[in-house]
């Protein structure tokens, strides 16, 4: 969440956890089906913009930030570019039906992406998340295995507003629930 940002969602409690939104505890559900751990707010940042910003989760063994919104307007992706650069970081955000992936990690600049896959790491047997612009390698044991460790495009996956929707695409792709 950043300043200036309206709470639209209702707040919503999540294996003890007080979220600000359903929307938000949706996604905990679906990292949490993919067994990857994540950290709900841990850090508040001072942008180089002059914005305070909280992004929602934290995803420690990839080592990247998650923020979900109801909608993604151009102010949120400005937010993201500057968190992103500021921090040499990843961030995917993540609205209902759209998302964006932004980083600094694949190249010397930053890079932002609406292609975003899902993969499935062999060595590891993570999952983790990357763009179609940067590497395809695990964010947990950094292994490469070019684009077999993909598993499905992250846009065409689910309505993420929509708990059935999530467990249906859960299925689909054979991920245990």
């Amino acid at each position: 969440m950043s300043k200036g940002d309206k709470l639209i969602g209702k707040k919503t409690n999540y294996k003890g956890i007080e979220m600000r939104s359903r929307f938000e505890t949706k996604i905990a559900y679906f990292l949490d089906c993919l067994n990857i751990k994540w950290i709900y707010e841990p850090k508040t940042f001072m942008l180089s913009s002059g914005i305070m910003y909280c992004p929602d989760f934290f995803l420690p063994e990839l080592n990247m930030w998650l923020e979900g919104k109801g909608v993604i307007k151009e102010h949120n992706k400005e937010i993201s570019r500057c968190f992103v650069k500021d921090n040499n970081t990843e961030l995917l955000l993540l609205a209902p039906t759209k998302i964006f992936w932004f980083s600094m990690k694949d190249f010397a600049e930053s890079s932002e992406d609406d292609l975003v896959f899902v993969g499935k790491c062999e060595q590891c047997n993570s999952y983790f998340f990357c763009s179609n612009l940067g590497s395809y390698h695990c964010r947990k044991c950094k292994t490469h295995n070019g684009d077999h460790d993909l598993k499905f495009e992250l846009n065409k996956f689910a309505d993420f507003s929509d708990l059935n929707s999530i467990k249906k695409g859960l299925e689909e792709y054979g991920t245990s629930i």
